[in-house]
């Protein structure tokens, strides 16, 4: 038997509490001023941008939550709790909705799901999809041609029956209004798991891109995750700061009419905020909408004078195009200065557009082309990826 003195044994006894207390304190808390966990920290996970969801870690099982998932959704949280194929379920999650990761097996009901899922290099886990005639991604595309992905119908009308004979693992879905309860509920009678998924109600174009994380977790690829939106922020950040050194500010009108109501896009939205990162003067800017809202063709007629670039007009592929909705167009000065340009460069024959699918997951892309077209003289060239130049 070794003899410890009492009073040192009571001095060693309380520097190892300490040091424990201070290990469990720096191992399980993060600073909330670095936004973000490693992977490998058991704890919540804080968002860079998201305010949607959030990520929790208990080590044996992920409890993800997502809150108000719908416009005009007050109070509203869904929680799923995942737990890793071939470990035992908690008892604490008896009574929960309990997903086994990774899926293998989902069905997307929004193409921004397969921008996000395609964006995780888990394109062949989704078997089904609502609006197939709209897809861009080329390996859905081959999978519907073969049969290996089938269509599911979408909101106003789903095919129950498709789905159960998929069996998916989870239905990942949106809700623009309360009435997507009522579909939850069908699914949740069937058997059928369902995620909402809301990245659409963000209000930054990061922010909207982070749900990559929240995807991730569902495929057990939370870390790839993470690097993916951290390489994506980073891009982003990089590109607004460069493009903040440029003096000028181009006025910047978008949209187009629809009979005689112009429904323009707040000044407190995402592409608000786009164009302001882009070095753009939005000519809405001082809207407080973070939704589109209805202005006359009167109004906009007379702002959009001093408009010196027109984005995202609608599904135009030309100038002529344009001027069938209206002839007073070619008195704009951006028309005039041939400096109209739409976010369809990417579309489908179906009407599908890639800026809707993948563009969500990377607006880095988005604002290299709006700094391109804004700010031509920064040499960014104009090899767009979403956007192009509209000519006659």
């Amino acid at each position: 038997m070794i003899y410890t003195d009492p009073r040192n044994r009571s001095m060693l006894e309380r520097a190892i509490v300490f040091i424990l207390l201070i290990g469990c304190f720096f191992g399980c808390i993060t600073d909330p001023k670095n936004k973000k966990s490693p992977d490998s920290t058991v704890g919540k996970y804080y968002n860079s941008s998201a305010t949607g969801f959030s990520i929790e870690d208990f080590g044996a099982y992920q409890k993800l939550t997502v809150t108000d998932p719908w416009q005009k959704s007050k109070n509203n949280q869904f929680d799923y709790y995942l737990v890793e194929k071939g470990r035992p379920f908690p008892e604490v999650l008896k009574g929960k909705q309990v997903f086994q990761t990774p899926l293998h097996n989902v069905i997307c009901l929004s193409t921004t799901h397969i921008g996000f899922v395609n964006a995780l290099g888990e394109i062949d886990a989704v078997t089904g999809l609502s609006g197939s005639a709209y897809v861009s991604n080329e390996a859905v595309k081959k999978g519907l041609a073969e049969n290996r992905i089938h269509e599911v119908g979408n909101e106003r009308g789903l095919n129950y029956e498709m789905i159960l004979q998929l069996r998916p693992e989870v239905v990942f879905a949106y809700g623009v209004g309360s009435e997507i309860g009522a579909q939850i509920n069908k699914l949740h009678d069937l058997g059928i798991p369902v995620v909402l998924v809301g990245e659409y109600l963000e209000q930054s174009p990061l922010a909207k891109a982070e749900w990559i994380k929240f995807l991730g977790a569902f495929f057990g690829k939370r870390r790839l995750a993470d690097s993916v939106y951290a390489n994506i922020r980073l891009r982003y950040e990089n590109i607004r700061k460069e493009v903040a050194k440029e003096k000028e500010n181009p006025i910047v009108l978008t949209g187009l009419p629809f009979k005689d109501t112009w429904w323009m896009a707040g000044g407190q939205s995402n592409l608000a905020e786009l164009i302001a990162d882009a070095g753009g003067n939005y000519l809405w800017r001082e809207n407080s909408s973070k939704e589109a809202f209805p202005v006359s063709l009167e109004e906009v007629f007379m702002r959009a004078s001093k408009a010196d670039f027109w984005i995202n007009c609608g599904s135009v592929g030309n100038i002529n195009e344009l001027m069938a909705f209206d002839q007073r167009f070619s008195d704009l000065p951006a028309v005039k200065n041939s400096r109209v340009f739409n976010n369809n460069l990417r579309s489908t024959p179906g009407g599908g557009n890639d800026y809707w699918e993948s563009g969500v997951v990377h607006p880095d892309l988005v604002l290299a082309d709006l700094v391109a077209i804004l700010h031509p003289k920064t040499g960014a060239g104009s090899d767009y990826y979403y956007y192009k130049h509209l000519l006659k």
